[in-house]
């Protein structure tokens, strides 16, 4: 007796009759296709779901062969049905734009529905629309289950328990809706595909970037829906301003270049690619850490009047998720290791999110002009 294995559970099973599913699967499938179970005494029991499936879509007269076929078509339309990423509620905090989640789910499915409508006694062979494997979406059905409930996770946590829940490193949970293989199959790529869109739309909205606005306005311009291509962002006015200006960083290094070459009110003109005096880290503001690090910084300060300083500042950025970081990029002290953890684990599932088309890159400018500024 040969060893098969389950079209559904790739699970090892020894049985003479099955040609499909193991008996524990086959089980399963009467409930999810509402079935009925077969009388006492039925042999092939694998058949008779064949056969019930088979009548139930008006087929009649079938071989094996596409009784089979039209069983695993069926199968996984019931799995798909059953996927629904439309009823998770938003916030709105900063005007989110809604994507009907399951539009590619409807293509998907009609055409895995037309070809069953194409089996009959007289079609000379099977149609195969969409090519997939059935273990294949009986897995992404699991994975899709396990990921709403992180999801739900996360929209009901507070601040206070999501750092406790990054420290014990939550959100390694989530790497198997951020699989890069899956991008090779079709039904797969826009499945992961939304599930990715959905995680970034609840790290906006639900709490992982809560306020924190600049980091969760740049994140939602890089968002893109099947096809969509984000806007540069130019930022020379509001809260983002406020921010820099205020930041200890910031008054630290205007404080710093002042006295380092401008001391015979020289005027200092540089950025950080050719000064590496210019380079600018933002590690004690939450919001600033997460949104601006590894940019270009530009730098002129000259005399103003009375005890002023006239001062511009550039930050020029791609906006972009390109490297996985070690958390050591970020970490400087125990007291910035649960941000670091955070933006560290954001910035790996972004690579991969990058690699599925999910986020993409755009150019990010900051400008700021002080006049006559006292230090």
């Amino acid at each position: 007796m040969s060893e098969e294995r389950c079209v559904l559970c790739n699970k090892p099973y020894e049985y003479e009759h099955y040609h499909l599913f193991g008996r524990g699967c086959l089980k399963n499938l009467y409930e999810l296709l509402n079935i009925s179970n077969p009388p006492r005494g039925t042999k092939d029991k694998e058949m008779y779901l064949c056969n019930r499936v088979a009548w139930r879509n008006h087929k009649f007269f079938l071989n094996r062969n596409k009784k089979y076929a039209l069983t695993q078509k069926y199968v996984a339309l019931k799995y798909l049905d059953r996927i629904n990423f439309n009823k998770y509620p938003y916030n709105n905090k900063i005007d989110i734009k809604e994507v009907d989640y399951n539009s590619f789910l409807d293509n998907v499915k009609e055409k895995i529905s037309k070809d069953i409508k194409s089996i009959s006694l007289f079609s000379s062979k099977v149609i195969e629309s969409v090519s997939f494997n059935l273990h294949d979406i009986y897995e992404l059905y699991n994975n899709v289950q396990r990921f709403e409930e992180i999801i739900k996770e996360i929209q009901n946590m507070s601040l206070e328990e999501l750092d406790e829940k990054l420290a014990s490193g939550f959100l390694e949970c989530l790497k198997f809706a951020f699989d890069v293989t899956k991008r090779d199959v079709p039904i797969l790529y826009d499945v992961y595909y939304a599930m990715q869109y959905l995680f970034w739309q609840i790290v906006v909205d639900g709490g992982l970037l809560a306020d924190m606005k600049l980091s969760a306005r740049l994140l939602t311009n890089s968002l893109c829906w099947f096809g969509e291509e984000p806007e540069d962002v130019l930022i020379d006015s509001g809260d983002t301003i406020t921010d820099i200006v205020d930041s200890e960083e910031f008054k630290s290094k205007i404080k710093f270049l002042i006295e380092k070459y401008c001391q015979n009110d020289e005027l200092f003109e540089s950025n950080s690619q050719e000064n590496e005096d210019c380079v600018m880290e933002f590690n004690d503001h939450r919001d600033l850490l997460y949104a601006i690090h590894g940019s270009t910084t530009y730098f002129k300060i000259e005399r103003g009047e009375r005890n002023g300083w006239n001062i511009d500042f550039e930050i020029q950025d791609t906006y972009d998720f390109t490297d996985f970081k070690n958390i050591k990029r970020y970490a400087k002290s125990n007291k910035l290791m649960l941000r670091s953890i955070l933006s560290t684990t954001l910035n790996n599932l972004g690579v991969v999110s990058s690699k599925y088309g999910v986020l993409k890159p755009y150019q990010v400018t900051i400008k700021i002009q002080l006049k006559n500024h006292e230090l």
